[in-house]
Parts: C-alpha cells; structure tokens; sequence
C-alpha cells in the first residue's frame, strides 16, 4: 500500500480466484508509522516485502520483512538512518539473496537520494551503492520503482533534476551504472512502472507535462542500452487537461495493458481511473473505466491463467478502499469459477487473519553499511569469532598465485614475529592457525602478486 502517511500497519491481503478474501494479516502496532511500500514473491512461495517503520525512534526508517507461506515473519531488517527514510522496492533475486532501494534522503539528502542495498539469504546487508552520484546535472533524483530485467541487471524508475522528468538508471549486478536516462523530451513528468519486451524494448507508464500543457499520461519507449525510441500521449493532448499513467503490463511484445488517471476539467473534478489496452505505439484497442477518482491503478499483472489484475485505492465515501479487478484480456470481468480449489497447500495449519508485531530485533545503520567496492575488496572470514582455525575467502578480484599474509593486533604489532607468510590460496580460500592467539581482535593482510592489499577482522 504506497502513500501511507501516517499508516500504522503493512498489510497483506490473500484472496482466492474470485478476489474473495481468504485471510489478511497486519503488520506493526498502532503506536507507530508501518507501512509497505513493494513486495516480491520469493522461491519458497512466500515473499518480501520492504516499506518502512517509525518503531525505534520516532522518525521513519526502512523496513524489510521476509515471510514464510502462512504469512508468518521469517525475519525483519530496519536500517536505522537520520530523519526519515523508507525502502521503495525490492526484488528476490535468482541465487536467494535479495536486492532492495532506499530513498536515503537522511543524513546527505542533497546528494544521497537513490540507494540499493544488497542483502544475504537471511537479510544481513552486504553492501550499499549509492547511484546518481557522477552526474552533476541531475539533482532531486527519486527511485520510484526497481526491476529486475531480462539481462539479470537492474534497473530505476523514476524522476530527476528541475524541473522533474522521468529518470532512468541501469546497473549491473554489483549496482554499477551501465547508463542513467532523463528523458529529454519534454518539460517535466516522472517515470511510473517499466515493463520488458523480448525483443529489448523497455516502456513505461509516465506523466510528461509541457509548457503550457499541465501533466498528461504518456508511454514512453526505449532500448535496453537507454535509447530513446519513442513517446506516445495516450488520450491525446486537446481534450485532457490532466493525468498521468502509472502501471503497466506487456503482453506477448505486441500488447500493452495501462493503468491511467485523466479528466476533462482543469479543476480535476470530475476525473477519471481507467485501463487501456493499447499496441507499442500507444494507440488505444480498448479502454474500461474502473471508478471515478483521481488515482490511477498502481499495479497491472498477468494471472496464472493469462488473465488482467488490476488494483488500487480509491478515496470513496469519505474512506479510502482498496479494489482488485480482474478481467479478460478484452477487459471484460473474468467470470466466477465454481471448482474447488486448494490453497495454502505449503501451510501445515490454516492460516488466521491476526495483527503481527514487527520484531525485528537488532538493527542495521546504514552509514555502517560497506560500499560495493568495500566488500569487494574484503576478506571473508569464518569461522568469526575464532578458535583454532579460520578460513579466509579471497575477493574475486585476486590475482592467481600465492599471496602474503600478515596478521596484526590492535595495537598495530604482527602476531607472527617472523613477518608475512607465503601462502597458496585453493579455490581462493587460505587455511590460517589462530590456536595461540590470545584473545582479542585481530586485522588480517593478504598482498596479493600485483601488490594490491585486502583487509578482514578476526574476533579471538
């Protein structure tokens, strides 16, 4: 649920094929801010979801919380960071870890505003990078939404400079950027939802304003190397005076399914939610009216069974609602399905719609967190703490051949009087004799053969 001013709980909402609800679990307290902002569903059929909590201080901090498949907590990590913070997205990657975005707007919120932060299997950060950092004509960069492309690499949504227009950033799979993109036609607009074609075509749902013309919904489209191939206003400029487009969905690389808000009427009331089904160019095939609001859908996905969902929420009767519709993909209501059908099959007890307490335990700062390069050139080490033996893991960025090692206490002093020892790493793994260390922390030196030096820390 995005937006969440003052939300006190994450909220998950399990339906069956009808949208009937089969349970719902809250997650936080009443006491305090909760919200989720992205989630991603991981390979254990359970999920990941990232958004932000109040619980610790006060101030707003990022959140993510891995859940079984009885919609139970696995674990939770808060990244504890000045003022307010909160996680935008996040994504369950291929190998079990997970990568997640930061609007780290604390601490150096003129130069900090996009981050991703890298997580293990079990939510312990491994790195953070910082993005947007090179080029001095972006400024109030914002990270709306992370994917994960066809090429395994990652890329940003969302919007940069002054005034805002949609922004692009590409990384590889160590957050490096491969090309960041703001959109050069234009006045101003920002970048909802991207989607990706086979045949390396990226489009995407945006708002694009020009001068004289308030914000309007568009569908941009470009390479997977940050060409730009086209744009296409959607309802035409003559007859809306405002809106913008949100989510979308590809369908078979000839079809795309978007989610919009428009009105006639410069005050915006009446305006209008819809889905469109449009070709690549933006040339509308069909289009529904899903309510009368001034918000878009924030999300468009396939069903298992090839059919459209759409959600959102909606200020209706003076509450705020959220709706689920399904459709065909002429977008029509799908129709009821009588079958029985088993769900939670992976839950060995029925699941109980319940408030769920965030106890995340410890917590993470993330001005404590290493940079990419940092972990890179760091030495693994277990077990840590010590007894008799440790295993020190090599960067893959070694060189082949024996290396030097030198162990030092913290007073600076070798632990070994006789100086480095030459060693000859296997699978870039060393085998170090600690048994007659005292106790205490110790800094590890490996040299390798180009004379570069890598550091790690062992706890006797």
């Amino acid at each position: 649920m995005k937006n969440a001013e003052d939300f006190k709980f994450g909220w998950i909402i399990k339906t069956d094929i009808n949208g009937n609800i089969i349970w719902n679990k809250k997650y936080g307290h009443p006491g305090y801010e909760n919200f989720f902002w992205d989630l991603d569903k991981t390979s254990d059929n359970g999920l990941i979801a990232c958004g932000a909590t109040a619980q610790v201080d006060g101030w707003r901090d990022p959140l993510f919380v891995k859940l079984d498949p009885c919609g139970e907590i696995e674990w939770c990590k808060i990244y504890l960071s000045a003022q307010m913070n909160y996680a935008t997205g996040v994504i369950h990657l291929p190998d079990g870890q997970f990568l997640g975005m930061l609007a780290y707007y604390g601490g150096d919120a003129q130069h900090i505003r996009i981050s991703l932060v890298k997580m293990d299997a079990m939510g312990e950060p491994v790195w953070i990078k910082h993005l947007a950092q090179e080029d001095s004509t972006i400024s109030n960069e914002e990270g709306i939404n992370l994917d994960l492309m066809p090429d395994s690499n990652y890329l940003v949504s969302g919007s940069g400079s002054s005034p805002l227009t949609p922004y692009f950033i590409k990384t590889n799979t160590t957050g490096d950027e491969l090309w960041n993109l703001k959109w050069p036609i234009g006045a101003g607009g920002f970048a909802g939802r991207s989607a990706f074609s086979s045949n390396g075509k990226i489009y995407n749902a945006s708002s694009m304003q020009f001068p004289g013309i308030p914000k309007v919904p568009y569908l941009l489209k470009f390479s997977k190397d940050g060409e730009v191939i086209d744009q296409y206003p959607l309802l035409g400029t003559d007859t809306v005076e405002r809106g913008g487009a949100q989510s979308l969905l590809i369908m078979n690389d000839s079809t795309v399914y978007i989610g919009l808000t428009w009105t006639d009427n410069p005050m915006y009331d009446p305006a209008y939610c819809d889905i469109i089904k449009t070709d690549t160019m933006g040339e509308i095939i069909l289009q529904r009216r899903l309510i009368d609001d001034a918000y878009p859908p924030t999300s468009i996905i396939k069903s298992f069974d090839d059919k459209i969902l759409a959600i959102g929420y909606y200020h209706v009767d003076s509450n705020w609602d959220i709706y689920l519709w399904k459709m065909n993909q002429d977008l029509e209501d799908d129709t009821l399905y009588t079958q029985p059908i088993t769900y939670d099959s992976l839950c060995p007890y029925e699941i109980q719609s319940d408030t769920v307490a965030l106890d995340c335990g410890l917590f993470v700062n993330i001005d404590e967190l290493p940079t990419q390069e940092q972990y890179e050139s760091s030495i693994k080490i277990s077990p840590n703490p010590a007894s008799d033996w440790v295993v020190l893991t090599l960067p893959d960025v070694v060189a082949p051949g024996a290396v030097e090692v030198q162990v030092y206490d913290v007073f600076g002093r070798e632990a070994w009087g006789q100086g480095g020892v030459e060693k000859m790493p296997v699978n870039r793994m060393v085998l170090l004799d600690v048994l007659g260390y005292p106790a205490g922390i110790y800094v590890v030196v490996v040299t390798d053969k180009k004379g570069r030096r890598y550091t790690g820390k062992i706890v006797k």
